[in-house]
């Protein structure tokens, strides 16, 4: 009995821990279509953000000492790395490049790719990846380029906490496209129908210049929340419909524990967690069961900025 009750009384320590720490969940869109960005008004997106003032910024990237994702989704970077550290080490860059340009060549070369990045772009202000442009993404076109990293900038965010897991990615988007054909194949519509709804809708609002709201409405959370977890994986063919619902599930699961780890490493109050929209109603699901309060970026808009 006493055991129980120290057990309850640590669960307990740790709940209201959780609660005082504010996520602010912001759904994005990984790759914006050049003939609709300049409609999207990412200056009023990342004012939005800027109000909620983060003490600290989560991506969707893969973290350092995840070997296993890493090597699933950037095998030929990892070695393009490797080599990189051996180059470093040599000091053969030391003559031709910056001290800071040399930093964003050591992140990269750890595998830190994103803070590699946001310090080209952001800490050496003006300053190209010098003789590392081989290494550098052109990110215009991405949520990184229009507003996560304006956003750090703004704010004096040194650098991104990572978040994601990926292993197994391969297998989930083969059993994805397998589920998907299934699901038409036994007459099972109503997921169908949902997830060309919001495909169709997705493409109406990126070109009315609405994405990011659209995105993170209530709506399209909801519903893509409810495709995924209804996903019909009782029935005895449905293997893949279940490792999808599984990994689904497991990943974001993840994600959540790692959010929970860099606010407590950090000490933060305030976190700011950028994803794919699609990652938004599971991921707050996982860290509210931790007792964290969450609050979406549609939540922050219309109940914060809109008052």
């Amino acid at each position: 009995m006493r055991r129980l009750f120290l057990i309850f009384l640590f669960s307990l320590a740790l709940k209201t821990q959780a609660q005082e720490v504010e996520v602010l969940i912001f759904g994005t869109f990984h790759r914006f279509q050049e003939e609709y960005l300049e409609s999207q008004n990412f200056k009023q997106i990342q004012d939005n953000l800027f109000s909620f003032k983060p003490d600290i910024i989560c991506i969707e990237s893969i973290p350092i000492d995840d070997s296993l994702s890493m090597m699933e989704i950037w095998p030929k970077s990892v070695k393009y790395a490797d080599t990189l550290k051996a180059q470093l080490a040599s000091g053969q860059y030391d003559s031709v490049a910056t001290p800071l340009q040399l930093k964003a060549a050591e992140l990269w070369s750890d595998y830190d790719f994103w803070n590699a990045y946001y310090y080209w772009d952001s800490l050496a202000v003006g300053q190209s990846p010098g003789p590392f442009s081989p290494y550098h993404r052109n990110l215009v076109f991405s949520e990184y380029g229009n507003i996560v990293f304006p956003l750090a900038r703004k704010l004096g965010v040194p650098s991104f906490y990572n978040i994601d897991y990926r292993y197994n990615e391969k297998t989930f988007l083969q059993s994805q496209n397998k589920a998907f054909k299934q699901l038409i194949f036994r007459l099972k519509w109503k997921p169908v129908k949902t997830y060309l709804r919001l495909q169709k809708k997705t493409k109406k609002y990126e070109a009315q210049g609405k994405l990011i709201p659209f995105v993170n409405s209530t709506e399209f959370q909801n519903d893509f929340k409810q495709l995924i977890d209804e996903l019909p994986s009782r029935l005895k063919k449905s293997k893949e419909a279940r490792f999808v619902k599984t990994y689904w599930h497991h990943r974001n699961k993840m994600m959540a524990q790692r959010i929970q780890a860099a606010a407590k490493g950090s000490g933060a109050k305030k976190v700011l967690v950028t994803v794919g929209s699609a990652h938004v109603g599971h991921i707050k699901l996982y860290l509210e069961k931790s007792g964290y309060l969450v609050t979406t970026y549609d939540q922050w808009v219309s109940e914060t900025l809109d008052q």
